[in-house]
């Protein structure tokens, strides 16, 4: 059964009041802390993802890409861009979100946490084994 939720870098952002108390359960990719230091202009909201780092890097509950996952990401993204299955702007926007979803995957015993369940609904054809909850579902 899946347990520890891991958030995207939307869901981060719009509920990261909420996601501080899961901090016991959550795993954390690599790639959003990339997102969310790389885009972060306040320098309290620094502080907090620095903290958030720090924390998590202790408990090791910071998931970082191989080459591989990379690789394979790549190539999921290809087959969808081969097939058409969206515009290609669309795919062009969830390539860092595919390597989240590949993070979540090998996660066993995890599942994604979102508010753009329609873009991973597009990775989840790639990626059937996907877990994915809205982040408002999940924060009801």
């Amino acid at each position: 059964m899946a347990i520890h939720p891991i958030f995207d870098t939307n869901s981060i952002i719009k509920y990261r009041l909420e996601i501080k108390k899961n901090f016991d359960i959550l795993y954390f990719p690599s790639v959003v802390f990339f997102e969310l230091v790389a885009t972060s202009i306040n320098q309290d909201e620094l502080k907090l993802y620095s903290d958030w780092h720090r924390e998590l890097k202790k408990i090791d509950r910071i998931l970082t890409p191989t080459e591989n996952d990379w690789w394979e990401t790549a190539k999921a993204i290809r087959r969808l861009y081969i097939n058409k299955i969206a515009p290609q702007t669309k795919l062009a926007s969830i390539r860092t979100d595919a390597l989240i979803a590949r993070i979540v995957i090998k996660q066993k015993d995890a599942f994604l946490v979102t508010d753009d369940v329609d873009d991973f609904q597009i990775i989840k054809r790639e990626m059937p084994e996907l877990k994915i909850i809205s982040a408002e579902d999940f924060f009801a």
